[in-house]
């Protein structure tokens, strides 16, 4: 009973501190919308291709996949034995739960959606360094640190670093880390903390814009007279570059579902958009649908359909003359929370798609998809949580939006 007891407790003290700081992040997000009103966001796109320039965006599913760009989970590999989850990833990924509970938006606004708080309730929110994946240089201190006196410095020399890179402030008042970038004015700071990203789709971080990096904190450290502690030693960085994007290569895939027409004449447009709907897939970014995710965490869409034929898209002006030979359903592996689930949700949908519209499943390499074919597919998504679960990088997490996006 005792037990039980101190497990309850500890329990509730998690969800207080995680709904504590929810509760700052979308405060400071209100801010930023306040400041920044006006200003109109593009449609985020991003590529699977590693290594090649990235666009802007972190929480939307790619667009229509093509061979030559992506790595598809396959339907005909020996699958090697899931690794066990280790008890601390466990732990974790129960923190990470309820993470998950405490930041599911509940209907307060009476109908006012606020976008940008919506937003950072997904994968974009960041407002502490992640030592996971960034290298970091903390300032310590016991006097406050205005906004304006570090953020000026580092204004003048981040734009000489091309990683993504962030400045970040332990509240004076309210113990807790938060974005200089979107906190007002008058925000004062115990500690500033300087990250950069260890790995990008271009790759890993470089010796030289490293350096240049460690340059910027020591010259901000100098300027606010505040000592540095840095998360690892600067070879110890490198290294630890190389193996993640190692990590990342190995990791960042799609799981994919074509589904071919059985008749001569294809699809027609109009009946893809009706039973597409029928479904709850919805058209939008890319002139493809999506499975909208109502999870805080994860991309904002589950998965998408797209036209299995270049350029992959349906054209909403044309629907009615609109023909098709094949459709592809596919996710993003590593940036869906829960993958498994997701991918098993996306299978179900193919198989009504098929059924409503006459066709068959394949695989992206044109062989016929079998129930053993999905479940080979479902053993390496599985495989795949568990390496990321034990690596501290839950699938779907901020961490892992960052990471393959």
């Amino acid at each position: 009973m005792e037990l039980q007891l101190a497990l309850l407790l500890i329990g509730c003290i998690i969800i207080g501190v995680v709904a504590l700081t929810t509760y700052e992040r979308v405060r400071f997000s209100r801010r930023r919308l306040a400041a920044n009103s006006g200003t109109a966001a593009a449609p985020a796109v991003i590529t699977r291709v590693r290594h090649a320039p990235a666009t802007t965006g972190l929480d939307i599913n790619p667009g229509p996949p093509h061979e030559q760009a992506n790595r598809f989970l396959k339907t005909d590999v020996a699958v090697p034995p899931v690794a066990e989850i280790s008890a601390d990833a466990v732990l974790y990924e129960q923190l990470n739960d309820y993470e998950q509970a405490a930041l599911m938006p509940l209907d307060l606004s009476l109908g006012l959606q606020d976008p940008e708080v919506l937003a950072a309730q997904g994968g974009n929110r960041q407002n502490m360094p992640d030592e996971k994946i960034d290298y970091v240089v903390t300032l310590p201190g016991k006097g406050p640190v205005t906004r304006d006196a570090a953020l000026g410095i580092y204004r003048q020399n981040e734009y000489l670093l091309e990683k993504p890179r962030h400045l970040y402030g332990l509240g004076y008042k309210t113990g807790l880390w938060s974005n200089l970038e979107t906190d007002p004015e008058n925000a004062q700071y115990r500690s500033i903390a300087l990250s950069v990203q260890l790995v990008d789709s271009k790759g890993p971080i470089g010796e030289s814009e490293l350096n240049t990096f460690t340059q910027l904190s020591l010259k901000l450290a100098d300027a606010l007279q505040r000592p540095t502690k840095f998360s690892m030693p600067f070879e110890e960085a490198l290294e630890k570059a190389r193996e993640l994007d190692e990590f990342c290569e190995t990791n960042d895939v799609l799981a994919s579902i074509d589904i071919l027409a059985n008749g001569p004449t294809g699809f027609s447009g109009r009946a893809i958009d009706q039973v597409a709907r029928q479904f709850g897939l919805q058209f939008g970014a890319m002139n493809i649908y999506h499975k909208k995710n109502d999870q805080a965490l994860g991309c904002r869409h589950l998965f998408s359909l797209a036209n299995l034929y270049q350029p992959g898209e349906f054209d909403p002006a044309n629907v009615d003359r609109f023909r098709t030979q094949g459709l592809t359903l596919f996710m993003n592996v590593p940036c869906a929370y829960q993958p498994v689930r997701v991918f098993e949700q996306m299978v179900q949908i193919a198989k009504g798609l098929c059924e409503k519209l006459d066709g068959r499943l394949e695989d992206h390499e044109h062989h016929l998809l079998t129930d053993q074919g999905l479940m080979v597919i479902r053993t390496q998504i599985e495989r795949l949580t568990a390496e990321m679960t034990n690596r501290g990088i839950i699938p779907g997490s901020a961490t892992a939006m960052r990471l393959f996006s």
